[in-house]
């Protein structure tokens, strides 16, 4: 298997990073080469730490970007779990890469909030927090995503991702 870009988008706590994480478990087990750029993990690491302003988000993204694509130019299937709310991100992503796959979680925002896996929803509705896609700032919704998927423990979703990786 040549290296991929696995991107999965959707709003915050919509099951990305569970998705993900089983993608790789199913990949790890069949001894193929991935790697998870899961973006709140990579934004943490970078410094100084990108801000959430729009010109911020969108130099973040062009780099997590960059990142999935010399991993998977070297041979590894790369799992992107980050929300990347315009479309434009995730299309940037997709000209570069050997081979994309767009994954859209597509839990709705009522969901997310009783997930609430960061807090950042509470936080959002205490007013310590703006920014939140879905919330304050616009989510772009994949127009023709790879696979559709509704939340983390989305069993078909997961077979087609390895399916598709596999073809």
């Amino acid at each position: 298997m040549n290296g991929a870009v696995v991107w999965f988008t959707g709003l915050p706590s919509s099951g990305k990073s569970n998705l993900a994480s089983r993608v790789n478990a199913r990949l790890t087990a069949e001894r193929i080469p991935c790697c998870t750029l899961d973006g709140d993990t990579v934004r943490a690491l970078l410094q100084p730490p990108p801000g959430y302003s729009s010109e911020e988000r969108d130099a973040f993204y062009r780099t997590l970007a960059d990142l999935a694509l010399e991993l998977s130019r070297q041979g590894l299937v790369v799992l992107v779990p980050a929300t990347a709310h315009r479309r434009i991100h995730r299309a940037r992503a997709r000209e570069s890469a050997p081979r994309f796959i767009e994954v859209w979680m597509t839990a709705p925002l009522n969901e997310c909030r009783e997930r609430d896996a960061k807090g950042l929803y509470a936080r959002f509705a205490a007013g310590q927090l703006h920014g939140i896609p879905g919330e304050d700032v616009s989510y772009e919704f994949p127009e023709h995503p790879d696979v559709t998927s509704h939340g983390g423990q989305d069993d078909a979703a997961l077979s087609l991702i390895l399916q598709l990786l596999a073809s």
